[in-house]
């Protein structure tokens, strides 16, 4: 979208361009407006629904810098937040949550970018509704009369790939004595690579009093042994921890403020969250309470490793390629032959299957396949994905606030510095993380191939919340549109429901995006 429409006149001799550099805060007490006919940023006429919180004392505060005519917006990297603007006839509008932003109306959920989302054709800074942009963290907004907006990622400006020797533990432990955590905090602790990496960093920095730990599992998931496992760490440790049952009652709840800019996977688990944040605050009896979380550590590794990384294999690293390949196929229990398959398959990548063919046919352009694309925009991709995946803010600011060292600049910079055939062997992926951390901490912990999974949870939920659910999809919004193909639906989700179906990315995505719909319309 341009900003052309914005005045384009300006008296001679006024206002000339200023070198100066001017900096505004943007630290969720009220929204501000950016003109710029005369690059000026004030403080907008609607309070935010935030304002009188306290602001933690480290938070990577976005901000707003003017110099001359140009203007930029800052969300700074580690952020875990958005940042929302829109486009409006005198100027641009800049909040911390949605609803500051957002211009009320029947019409504000785009159906264009729905079905984007749906099919994975999102671009950096797209949201679900019309005129309104997102900044994730590590993001820039590029404003300038007359000039179209761009937003930009600092991931695109990691070249220095330089530290593939670095200690990715001690890499963990620089990012936590940035911190300067002086209370109690919580740690989101799965038992698994990421946050038991993280565990062990956090106390060889702040020691094993500060920290409380806690694991939500499922009793009936493919791995019910979570809980005792991370107990077990723990308590080598000597780190107080405690267990959440997560109950299918809990998934896919009617989601409350703040809303994200586009559905999220964390939307399914809102009420999990929310949860987990209170049990923490009332443990470590801080509020807010800091929370470490290790997600995104999957993402950053490549973590399912795709397939089309052995293609880039062959290309690059010849003499490897047989060898990457047999590991490949051992790793994950295939033939080499589907494998193979897999390498020459060059179809675009798939549509939603739950969208109607006259809806696929309008809407789908010509899309590039991830299976033939090099290894380096795949990487980069599933990094960006993570970010923005841990910048979605689905808790309120008083009650917790997350800290998420795995997609933060010098974290990101070590993944990317890794060649991909050395991410993985026949029996563990982000093998290089692995091994770095357990020399460093002298365990074997996080070698655990396996945790928790939540399938069988998202299964029960879907038999459980059907009444709730399934009207959402068949007479909600995305019905409304005409988007749904309704007897593939109700197959899809009869079979999931049943335990027949596995986890259905498609299913889950369109699920999601009803929720947030579904919230706009009873929230705003």
């Amino acid at each position: 979208m341009t900003l052309g429409n914005l005045k384009d006149a300006r008296q001679d001799g006024v206002n000339k361009t200023r070198t100066k550099s001017v900096v505004h805060q943007l630290n969720g007490r009220v929204p501000l407006l950016i003109s710029l006919d005369d690059s000026s940023v004030t403080p907008a006429q609607v309070q935010s629904p935030t304002s009188g919180m306290a602001i933690r004392r480290n938070a990577r505060v976005p901000y707003v810098e003017t110099k001359g005519e140009k203007i930029r917006v800052r969300n700074p990297l580690g952020s875990c937040r958005e940042v929302y603007l829109r486009i409006t006839s005198t100027g641009v509008l800049v909040g911390s949550t949605l609803e500051e932003v957002i211009e009320k109306g029947a019409k504000t959920p785009a159906l264009e970018k729905v079905v984007a989302h749906l099919n994975n054709d999102s671009t950096l800074g797209s949201s679900i509704w019309r005129d309104v942009h997102v900044i994730p963290a590590g993001g820039v907004a590029h404003l300038q009369r007359g000039e179209a907006l761009r937003i930009t990622s600092e991931l695109d400006s990691i070249h220095d790939l330089s530290n593939a020797s670095g200690d990715p533990a001690a890499i963990l432990e620089e990012l936590l004595q940035q911190e300067a955590l002086t209370e109690r905090f919580g740690i989101a602790f799965s038992g698994g690579c990421d946050s038991t990496s993280l565990i062990y960093a956090a106390a060889a920095v702040y020691g094993v009093e500060q920290p409380v730990a806690c694991t939500w599992y499922f009793p009936s998931g493919s791995a019910h042994d979570d809980a005792k496992i991370a107990s077990a760490i723990a308590d080598e440790l000597g780190i107080e921890h405690f267990s959440l049952t997560l109950s299918e009652d809990l998934l896919f709840r009617p989601i409350q403020r703040p809303l994200p800019a586009a559905p999220s996977t964390a939307l399914a688990f809102q009420a999990v969250i929310y949860q987990l944040a209170e049990e923490l605050s009332i443990r470590t009896k801080t509020r807010p309470v800091t929370i470490l979380d290790g997600h995104g550590g999957d993402q950053i590794f490549l973590d399912p490793v795709p397939v089309a990384t052995l293609r880039d294999t062959l290309l690059s690293q010849p003499s490897a390629f047989a060898r990457k390949l047999r590991h490949y196929a051992q790793l994950y229990s295939v033939s080499y032959i589907r494998v193979l398959r897999a390498i020459m398959k060059s179809s675009p990548n798939p549509v939603n299957k739950f969208l109607r063919d006259e809806v696929i046919a309008s809407f789908c352009q010509d899309r590039p396949s991830l299976t033939v694309a090099r290894n380096e925009p795949i990487r980069r991709a599933w990094m960006q994905d993570a970010i923005n995946e841990n910048s979605y803010r689905v808790i309120c600011d008083e009650r917790a606030q997350y800290l998420r060292p795995f997609t933060q600049d010098k974290m990101l910079r070590y993944a990317l510095s890794l060649p991909t055939e050395a991410l993985y062997d026949k029996n563990h992926t982000r093998l290089p993380f692995r091994q770095k951390v357990a020399k460093h901490y002298n365990t074997s912990a996080v070698f655990r191939r396996r945790k928790g999974s939540v399938t069988g949870a998202f299964q029960k939920a879907l038999w459980a919340n059907r009444a709730y659910l399934e009207p959402l999809v068949l007479e909600g919004q995305l019905a409304q549109w005409g988007l749904i193909d309704r007897e593939r639906f109700r197959d899809v989700y009869n079979q999931t429901a049943l335990g027949c179906g596995g986890f259905d990315h498609d299913l889950f995505k369109l699920l999601t995006t009803a929720l947030l719909l579904d919230a706009y319309q009873r929230l705003l």
